[in-house]
């Protein structure tokens, strides 16, 4: 069969277009309290088992990356999201070219250091990081709230708590599987967020007031990045993995390791590189609840559990 140089040019010239063929992405967030939806009157039992009323919850996240096609990583320039947990909607990210099969999408809590500390009058309106009202942004120095959650505790709500997480130091990486489809040519990225999240390893039915960028504001940063978003329709943010599950709470040259329940066993904690090359081995013995890495550098890591034939492992980003 003869092709003609011509036909052979066209069909060459629609495999680049194709190729470079830009696509929308919006991140759509369904808020949940639990299983329920998100109601504003509505009164919600916490992880620690405290009745709390939540009257305001707005939150950024920023540097988007696409985890597709068997794991190639595709960055999302310049994309921003300010959520409200009392409204559902999609989020317009921005354009990618080659993605086929989405598997996840990273993302950074807050806002970058870089765009932290400029002015928002400088952003055009309607834009994230524009006035907002309430507004969403600290100061110059302090740079935008990470995260504004606002509610009252306690019977009839009458013990305020009020957490505005700041600071550059409190840019957590994170990561979540999302549901992808199309429509009307737009790549829609779903996801729920659990706002009962926001509430690991907090106590607030005595009264919480932190403004700032130490203690709850970073537990609150730490619970963003990691307990709060999952798949639509699943049971729990929290994976099915050994029966010494964990939760890591980022300290000041360190972590701090919560287990669910007390250790039943001894266990072997290693922290790895990113090379999976071991940096620090300890033996924890049975009935053991919490542990402390200490004196880490900055950097990706590993945390490796093993007791018995069981193991977990945790991705941990020190900053």
């Amino acid at each position: 069969m003869r092709v003609s140089y011509a036909a052979v040019l066209c069909f060459s010239f629609c495999l680049i277009n194709q190729a470079f063929a830009q696509t929308e992405v919006a991140l759509r967030i369904d808020h949940k309290a639990g299983q329920a939806e998100v109601e504003a009157d509505g009164s919600l039992m916490t992880p620690a088992g405290e009745e709390v009323e939540i009257d305001r919850l707005e939150y950024y996240l920023s540097m988007f990356t696409i985890v597709h096609d068997g794991g190639q990583e595709t960055d999302i320039e310049g994309a921003y999201v300010l959520a409200d947990a009392f409204v559902d909607e999609a989020h317009m990210l921005g354009q990618v070219s080659g993605v086929d099969n989405v598997e996840a999408l990273k993302f950074y809590v807050g806002v970058d250091p870089d765009n932290n500390h400029a002015d928002p009058v400088s952003w055009p309106a309607g834009h994230p990081l524009a006035p907002q009202v309430p507004s969403m942004h600290w100061g110059w120095s302090a740079g935008y709230r990470f995260i504004a959650l606002e509610g009252g505790a306690g019977m009839n709500g009458l013990v305020a708590h009020e957490i505005h997480a700041l600071g550059d130091d409190n840019h957590f990486p994170g990561e979540m599987q999302v549901m992808a489809s199309v429509e009307d040519g737009v790549l829609l990225l779903d996801v729920e967020a659990d706002v009962l999240g926001f509430y690991n390893q907090l106590s607030v039915e005595s009264g919480l007031i932190n403004h700032g960028e130490d203690g709850e504001a970073i537990v609150a940063c730490n619970n963003l990045a990691a307990h709060v978003f999952r798949m639509p329709g699943a049971a729990s943010v929290e994976p099915v993995t050994a029966a010494f599950g964990f939760d890591l709470t980022p300290r000041d040259g360190g972590a701090d390791i919560q287990f669910y329940q007390a250790l039943t066993a001894e266990a072997e904690v290693t922290l790895l590189d990113a090379l999976g090359r071991p940096l620090q081995t300890v033996v924890l013995s049975a009935g053991t609840r919490r542990h402390s890495l200490r004196d880490v550098r900055q950097g990706a890591f590993l945390i490796s559990i093993v007791s018995g034939a069981q193991r977990t492992t945790h991705r941990w980003f020190q900053r």
